[in-house]
């Protein structure tokens, strides 16, 4: 989406020193967070981690129990839950409906509508009868309806929920192209780490009652601040080992494996500290000459799945298994076979170090 350095004016939504809940039980902290125009926050974790609670809050549905949440949004916020809920009647009618609510003269009432049913796809169902839509239909309804509003703000909970592969592809690119020709800011929930990574200028990470990571997409997901993290972010290759000699050249640590293998990284870490290092599966490079210059051996591929577009290869190096992605249908992702042996190449910038929890 947009460029987040190029991202200008006041934040729409600032959170700071945030914690929301429900009496008696779930509370969630946020130290600071906040949503300027034209920009798309991705909040992922696991389950029970707040995701919903953290939207229902800059919703304004859920006061704050200490701390202040400031809005800025003058054409306000708006809430698209999870499960689409939709009125008996035409499909033009239901994107309507909240500007009906709000006294909007007809005229615009239909050009608002019409716009957003253009955007998200429906303009040939206008006329049908909401009741008869597909979940999908249903879905893009919903989101329809939310545009047609012109919020400033545009909160979305789970919005490819229950959507097939090619759906939640298209959801995607739709909504890329809505909130490029809107320039609203979006803050999104969702389980699906590929459709948050379409969409997402930065990134918001939840584990249950805190907030415990946001920055920049790409930062996040090369420089995950713990291991949890790193695998809820796909980066899938986390191997145990210890912080080794460094060398005076280079600056680069040598990272003692646990399973017997080595390899190089950055790190400020001292000697003897235990770590995690992790490696995204597209960083780990593989090729039957082994003349990259970041070769750290060969292996043997145990096993291969494919996609259709992605291969992902299982290789037994030093010990452990690690994790490859080629492009399927061309050159290794074509050829490659159980049982091949194999050179690794693993740049030392792409391995991130961690300190191992304790």
């Amino acid at each position: 989406m947009s460029d987040p350095s190029a991202l200008g004016g006041l934040p729409l939504l600032s959170a700071r020193d945030l914690e929301v809940g429900y009496a008696g039980g779930f509370a969630l902290r946020v130290p600071a967070l906040e949503l300027r125009p034209g920009e798309v926050l991705a909040v992922l974790g696991p389950n029970g981690s707040g995701k919903s609670t953290l939207l229902r809050a800059l919703a304004g549905l859920l006061p704050p129990r200490e701390g202040a949440l400031e809005v800025r949004a003058a054409r306000g916020v708006s809430l698209v839950f999870q499960r689409p809920v939709l009125l008996r009647g035409g499909v033009a009618w239901n994107a309507e409906l909240p500007l009906w609510g709000r006294g909007v003269a007809r005229r615009e009432r239909r050009r608002r509508a019409a716009a957003a049913l253009e955007r998200l796809g429906l303009s040939a169902l206008a006329g049908r009868d909401a009741a008869t839509l597909s979940g999908g239909e249903a879905r893009r309804l919903a989101l329809a309806r939310a545009f047609a509003v012109e919020p400033d703000v545009l909160l979305l909970d789970e919005p490819f929920d229950d959507l097939d592969a090619i759906a939640r592809e298209r959801l995607s690119l739709d909504l890329r192209r809505a909130i490029g020709a809107t320039g609203i800011a979006v803050a999104l929930v969702t389980h699906e780490l590929r459709q948050a990574l379409l969409l997402a200028d930065r990134i918001a990470v939840l584990r249950p009652g805190a907030l415990v990571q946001l920055g920049p997409r790409d930062e996040v997901l090369r420089r995950p601040a713990t291991p949890e993290i790193a695998e809820l972010v796909g980066m899938a290759n986390l191997l145990a080992g210890s912080i080794g000699e460094r060398d005076l050249r280079s600056g680069l640590a040598r990272i003692a494996l646990e399973a017997g293998g080595e390899l190089r990284a950055p790190s400020a870490l001292s000697r003897g500290t235990g770590v995690i290092a992790g490696i995204r599966p597209e960083n780990v490079k593989i090729d039957e000459a082994g003349d990259d210059p970041g070769r750290v051996g060969s292996g043997v591929v145990c096993e291969l799945v494919s996609d259709g577009a992605i291969v992902t290869a299982w290789i037994e190096w030093q010990g452990v298994r690690l994790r490859s992605h080629l492009l399927a249908g061309r050159g290794l992702g074509h050829a490659l076979k159980s049982g091949d042996r194999v050179h690794i190449a693993i740049r030392p910038e792409d391995v991130h170090v961690m300190p191992r929890p304790r």
